[in-house]
């Protein structure tokens, strides 16, 4: 039985599955492959992916590797996954029903594990990494890519009120202190990290969630945005262009290994 936690995430990722699944997967491709580089995939890597969604790191992976692998917690997120391993007919990938804090796998079984924006949904990431290390070989790697936070208090604060008001499923997005502390509790040695700004659109951001302009979570949240605008006090670096609002997002993306 889902944690109420997590049928919020099945909701709120069955309801937009397709939506999601059309900007994880196809309107994307330079930052997926820009992933698929910073993962040092191997020929002969067997790999899983957590939270897979609608499989685009999977698929884009799997000419990469001798097998890769993704479990995710919501069927119609699988079923995306599956209509698309069907379209490009890659024969070496599979998709599994599962939950990130209790992996179905056995110790040991993957040379690389990764999870791509979905410590943000998991209200206890620190039991996520534990699993996913314990599903990752001795001298495997573990790939984590997910937004990062403010660091400030009051910003932070703010800035996951208008993450949840656009997604109930958002838990929160951690900081890169906390990121950091995160991996050094698990004995995880950082081998390379990657912060950058991604500017995006404001209307597509929502869309991906659900909200059309009309709707009244679409106004609640920009609202906020427009009025954190002066001294940026959401960390949103919200600006208005003639295509109507522009945010940041601040992304991390880190190859660990596991150093004890």
């Amino acid at each position: 039985m889902p944690s109420g936690h997590q049928q919020a995430v099945q909701e709120q990722f069955t309801r937009t599955a397709e939506a999601f699944a059309k900007f994880a997967t196809r309107d994307t491709p330079d930052m997926l492959a820009e992933r698929v580089d910073f993962a040092g995939l191997r020929p002969d890597d067997t790999i899983l992916d957590v939270a897979c969604g609608p499989g685009a790191f999977v698929l884009a992976a799997a000419p990469r590797v001798v097998f890769a692998r993704g479990v995710d917690l919501t069927p119609e997120m699988l079923r995306q996954a599956r209509a698309f391993q069907a379209e490009r007919a890659v024969t070496n990938a599979a998709f599994d029903l599962g939950e990130a804090e209790k992996l179905p796998y056995v110790d040991a079984s993957f040379d690389l594990v990764s999870c791509q924006f979905a410590f943000h949904h998991i209200p206890r990431p620190e039991a996520a990494l534990a699993e996913m290390r314990r599903v990752t070989k001795s001298e495997g790697r573990i790939f984590l890519v997910d937004s990062v936070g403010p660091e400030d208090k009051a910003t932070s604060e703010l800035h996951n009120q208008i993450e949840r008001l656009r997604d109930p499923s958002h838990a929160a997005t951690l900081s890169l202190p906390e990121f950091l502390q995160l991996f050094a509790a698990q004995k995880l040695a950082v081998e390379k990290q990657h912060v950058l700004n991604r500017r995006r659109s404001f209307n597509k951001w929502m869309l991906r969630a659900g909200h059309d302009r009309s709707s009244a979570g679409y106004q609640t949240v920009r609202r906020l945005m427009e009025e954190s605008i002066p001294g940026d006090r959401a960390g949103f670096g919200v600006t208005i262009d003639s295509d109507g609002l522009r945010i940041v997002h601040q992304e991390g993306m880190f190859l660990l290994r596991i150093s004890a």
